[in-house]
């Protein structure tokens, strides 16, 4: 939670324009408990991962010719450590990372999960193509 406050400050701080995506949420009201486990039982009845990964709240993605074609592999060096702002976790030295075509940088498979679901670049909307 914390690693993300910090990039959205820092993004909106450097004059990015930055939207939010509605997510669902579900509030469970009933016999108070203190078993964990049958309070998670009841979550995920409630609303099902598949179900909420299924809605994309009308992204498009990327094509995958696009996603090879376009994304450059390498090697993370000295003084190009940051932070994957898909995962949030570092990107350190030695570390295979991919590039977009923006030049931002990200571990190799969490841009490429998020560039199945949307086309845009997390930190800048750079837009890959979608045909």
């Amino acid at each position: 939670m914390e690693r993300g406050l910090r990039f959205v400050n820092g993004t909106l701080s450097r004059g990015y324009h930055c939207k939010a995506l509605h997510l669902q949420s579900v509030i469970l009201v009933g016999p108070r408990t203190t078993n964990q486990e049958s309070l998670m039982t009841a979550a995920a009845l409630a609303i099902s991962e598949s179900e909420f990964e299924s809605n994309n709240y009308g992204m498009v993605a990327a094509t995958e010719s696009s996603v090879k074609e376009m994304l450059k592999r390498f090697k993370v060096e000295d003084g190009e450590q940051q932070d994957c702002m898909v995962c949030l976790e570092e990107l350190g030295v030695g570390f295979e990372a991919s590039r977009m075509p923006c030049s931002h940088i990200f571990h190799g498979d969490c841009i490429g999960k998020w560039l199945q679901q949307s086309h845009y670049c997390p930190i800048c909307r750079f837009e890959m193509p979608t045909h």
